[in-house]
């Protein structure tokens, strides 16, 4: 259902935490983490508080003592000594805060910290969801900007409040023995002046909404005038003008947005501006009259002047805070919505060992297991001697306080006593790896957990396999061929564990592959996709994917991938690194040589398993049969899948499977499905007459 305009559309991905819950929320964060904290912001809600109160009372004291008859030298010392606590408590103040903010701003890295591990955990289909991208970008964004991040707002928002409301409390006593009568006035202004405050800031996060529509609109295209990328296009069509009349359009109703928030923000000023002066005046009038009639003398006066001047501040900057608290509140609702989002289940592996491609505990290192070394054994690190479980299924959040795992992507179930989780290894594997795919279903419809819908189904959308069924055998290489849209990389995604099936189950060697940890399946595949990952780390982290990398096995992987030769004479180490966006000498390769270097990720990995999902769709076929050779030179004794679109390149294959509408339209070896005449043979006709024309057309003009 589409938002009207300013109302913010409901995403079954968001939270709505209240700003007490969200406080709470970030105490319990620095309980945990950095609980001196918490003692260093009680010492500046106590100093804090104080610091106003002396600030009123030292004038009237000054102006008492002065008046009074006394000696000189008594004087001085009574002066000089209220002055000197006046500034040793302002001093403790302004640095029990400077101390407080480099505490805060250290812990911003373990809320980014703990949104990336997250990241890492929730399964792949949902980070493919546009909603849960936007998610993440906004979770983000309330924890890196600083200053403006929702662990400042909230922080310091709550302190402040929490002062303000002290400092209000006693600046009401002092006034209330002025006159009780003056102090409820001041209060009553002061309530209808926050209640038109909170008006406020409700029908400014109303104009957020918007802004927030026109900010992505201008933002793309900025970004696209400005990226380099497309500067090709827009000289070559000529969209220049048609991209700066888009922008003039957007800078246009950005412009009538802000005018019109600049208006009902004056209106909004100007009646508290008027509250405000009615207030003071009231008040002021009333210190002055009894000045006249001899009520209050020279000191009093002093010291309710500064209260009626300090409890107009109070009230504003309880109203400023309260603000900030709600816009960091909302804030923080996004980064906790994420935190929250189903995880896969990995299995018993700690998640360090998973992301820093250490020994994963549980099972033996890929070459112990094909070498027939021994086993290391279950458990992760520190697990006997802290006790703690193994973070499986839950949140990393979850884990470290104890509380219950999310409810699991991978199985479907709650994990309440461990029963749900994997209890096989792959060491239980023998090589070369059968996988079977036995009555497997997947669409990809929204699931209803995430809506909150704990029903089936009623209706399936976006459906890609229905009851569908293949044995690929241990060793086999298999060419997967068929039209955009015929479910390739979908199934690729269903072969690596990346996404699981509605329905039916995905063997190895005839187990259900639920039945090992999720990160040992992953361990099992080496896999080179059509989107390339070639992060600017070093030559030798791109290539092992991880932090620490074995010198030898590098270069061997390289060699066997064709550059090491090329790497060498150009003087490119392991230490260089790849591309220029961290260093100006960074290694640049052609696409052909981006296809070797992924070839020797492959190889260095050496998985039982390879898939290709047409990584070559960007080279010339000759450049891709010349790939494909080195991929099937190096398959031996593996299991293979490949997929291209070029069905020149699947003829060594030992069987080539025609998918169409998520089905296996024909199968067989290239030689058998060309003497069949169908529609494998219809398309290889097809392409080959094209390959002909441009290998004539080639020889004319050579």
């Amino acid at each position: 259902m589409k938002a009207k305009e300013g109302e913010k559309a409901v995403s079954p991905y968001e939270k709505h935490y209240s700003i007490p819950q969200n406080i709470a929320y970030y105490f319990r964060f620095y309980r945990k983490n950095v609980p001196v904290f918490l003692w260093i912001a009680l010492a500046e809600i106590l100093v804090g508080a104080v610091v106003p109160y002396i600030r009123i009372y030292l004038p009237k004291f000054a102006i008492d003592l002065v008046a009074a008859p006394a000696d000189g030298e008594r004087l001085f010392w009574r002066l000089g000594g209220l002055g000197l606590l006046y500034v040793l408590v302002q001093a403790l103040y302004q640095a029990v805060r400077e101390s407080k903010y480099h505490i805060y701003n250290g812990r911003r890295n373990d809320l980014l910290s703990a949104l990336f591990l997250k990241s890492l955990r929730v399964p792949y289909r949902d980070t493919e969801r546009g909603e849960v991208k936007e998610l993440y970008q906004k979770s983000m964004e309330s924890v890196i900007y600083g200053d403006n991040s929702s662990l400042y707002r909230i922080t310091y928002g709550t302190l402040d409040v929490i002062m303000s409301v002290i400092s209000f409390v006693l600046y009401s006593t002092v006034l209330s023995v002025l006159s009780p009568v003056v102090t409820a006035l001041l209060l009553a202004l002061a309530l209808v002046q926050y209640a038109l405050s909170f008006a406020r800031i409700r029908y400014l996060e109303w104009f957020r909404v918007l802004d927030a529509d026109i900010g992505r609109r201008r933002r793309y295209l900025s970004n696209s005038m400005g990226n380099v990328k497309a500067a090709k296009e827009i000289r070559i069509f000529g969209m220049k003008e048609w991209l700066k009349s888009r922008l003039d359009k957007v800078f246009a109703e950005m412009k009538r947005l802000e005018k019109r928030k600049r208006r009902s923000e004056n209106v909004f000023v100007q009646i508290n501006g008027a509250l405000t002066v009615f207030r003071d005046a009231c008040a002021y009038a009333y210190l002055i009259w009894q000045v006249f009639q001899g009520n209050i003398g020279a000191g009093d006066f002093v010291l309710y002047f500064g209260a009626i001047t300090g409890f107009s501040g109070f009230v504003e900057n309880i109203i400023r805070n309260v603000g900030m608290l709600r816009q960091g509140s909302n804030d923080l609702n996004y980064y906790r919505a994420y935190l929250e989002l189903p995880e896969e289940v990995l299995g018993s592996e700690s998640l360090e060992a998973w992301t820093t491609g250490k020994e994963a505990p549980g099972s033996e290192s890929l070459e112990a297991w094909t070498t027939g070394k021994e086993p290391l054994g279950s458990g992760y690190p520190g697990a006997r001697s802290t006790g703690k479980e193994a973070p499986g299924s839950e949140s990393l959040e979850a884990w470290t306080t104890g509380r219950k795992s999310p409810e699991s992507a991978y199985s479907g179930k709650e994990d309440t006593n461990g029963s749900d989780r994997p209890r096989r290894h792959i060491s239980e594997l023998t090589l070369p790896v059968e996988i079977t795919f036995q009555d497997v279903s997947f669409s990809y419809s929204v699931p209803n957990a995430a809506c909150g819908d704990d029903s089936k189904d009623k209706a399936v959308s976006g459906q890609i396999f229905r009851h569908f069924n293949l044995t690929i055998h241990g060793g086999e290489k298999v060419a997967l061929v068929g039209v955009n849209g015929a479910g390739k990389t979908t199934f690729v995604k269903l072969l690596c564990g990346i996404y699981e099936p509605q329905e039916g189950r995905i063997l190895l060697n005839g187990i259900d592959r639920r039945e090992f940890p999720r990160a040992e399946v992953y361990r099992l595949f080496s896999a080179v996709f059509q989107e390339k990952f070639l992060p600017p780390f070093l030559v030798g982290e791109s290539v092992s994917l991880q932090a620490e990398w074995n010198e030898e096995r590098v270069w061997k992987a390289l060699g066997d991938a064709g550059l090491k030769e090329s790497f060498t004479e150009r003087g490119i180490t392991s230490d260089s690194y790849y591309g220029k966006d961290i260093d100006e000498a960074g290694v640049e390769l052609s696409g052909g040589q981006e296809q070797r270097f992924l070839l020797a990720r492959a190889l260095y990995k050496d998985a039982p398993i390879l898939v290709l999902d047409e990584p070559t769709a960007a080279l010339d076929p000759i450049a891709e049969s010349e790939i494909y050779d080195s991929y099937l030179k190096f398959s031996e004794n593996k299991t293979a899948v490949f997929i291209s679109h070029r069905l020149a390149s699947t003829r060594f294959s030992d069987r080539i499977l025609l998918l169409e509408g998520g089905r296996v339209l024909e199968e067989g070896t290239h030689e058998e499905l060309i003497a069949r005449g169908q529609r494998y043979a219809e398309m290889f006709q097809v392409q080959s007459s094209y390959y002909e024309k441009s290998a004539r057309e080639k020889e004319a003009f050579s």
